[in-house]
């Protein structure tokens, strides 16, 4: 509940100051206001990356094994390898949450007093089991964790026929698989230097001039050129996001992410043409 009224509201934020800057804020410097929206934009991503792993939690219970998921990280664990699982209430001391949990959103990690490293990924604080594998903890929250808990029991006493092959994914192991890729790192740092210039474009118009001739041919504020900055980096993040989500999930031709990555630096060159023509 608090991150679905936080979420829009800095949204809302981040757009009043960047798209009214001569009401919002008027007493407020220019850097004053490029640091606010950028914190304003930072808790937004923020905000945004923990729904994200809370809508793509699952924990996938079989006889090869414990296959969890959230967000861009992945853990399959085969069934020899899951030590035990066991409700965090049998315990007598408190598991304390990772910093910066916010309520139905726990995800992060904690070196715990007693068992080392814990990684979070659980949505009920309540209803949390722990599970040990291989010298690794993993916080989760089943919605029904005594079902969860007795499917356990019954496939450890079966045994695993043919175990999971384990693997591990990280947001470390995704950036080294696009790094690999010559094309993919060269359209991705492109775009967000095509996004840099018209930044820098931004600075030295606003520097330079106190107003400026606008689109509608009305004289406005020279610092309105930083709807352009804003928007150039806006598209680069969201192309950016959303290739990658493809990239990685597969199902979609290589070529046509390349594309729609080559899409950003386009634009972020047209608004470049834009406020030089502005500088005119």
């Amino acid at each position: 509940m608090f991150s679905a009224i936080l979420l829009p509201l800095a949204g809302a934020l981040l757009a009043l100051l960047v798209l009214q800057p001569a009401s919002l804020g008027a007493a407020l410097s220019l850097p004053l206001k490029l640091l606010t929206g950028a914190l304003l934009a930072a808790l937004v991503i923020l905000l945004a990356a923990q729904v994200y792993r809370l809508f793509t939690a699952r924990y996938i219970l079989g006889r090869g094994g414990l296959a969890l998921r959230w967000g861009l990280r992945r853990e399959v664990i085969p069934m020899p390898a899951v030590q035990w699982i066991r409700p965090v209430s049998d315990f007598q001391a408190r598991l304390p949450l990772p910093f910066g949990a916010l309520p139905g959103m726990i995800f992060g990690s904690r070196n715990v007093p007693g068992l080392g490293l814990v990684e979070y990924a659980a949505a009920d604080p309540r209803n949390l089991l722990l599970v040990s594998a291989s010298g690794r903890y993993y916080a989760i929250s089943p919605s029904e964790s005594a079902a969860f808990l007795d499917l356990y029991e019954r496939l450890n006493e079966l045994g695993s026929l043919s175990a999971y092959e384990p693997r591990s994914e990280s947001l470390r192991t995704l950036r080294e698989k696009i790094w690999r890729d010559a094309t993919a790192r060269r359209l991705l740092t492109g775009g967000l230097m095509a996004a840099v210039v018209v930044l820098g474009l931004a600075f030295a118009l606003a520097s330079t001039r106190t107003e400026i001739t606008w689109t509608t041919l009305e004289k406005v504020p020279s610092n309105q050129v930083f709807l352009f900055a804003f928007f150039s980096l806006f598209i680069w993040l969201i192309n950016a996001v959303i290739g990658l989500y493809f990239y990685l999930r597969g199902g979609v031709e290589k070529a046509m992410i390349y594309l729609f990555w080559a899409g950003s630096i386009l634009v972020s060159l047209l608004l470049a043409a834009a406020l030089l023509i502005l500088a005119l």
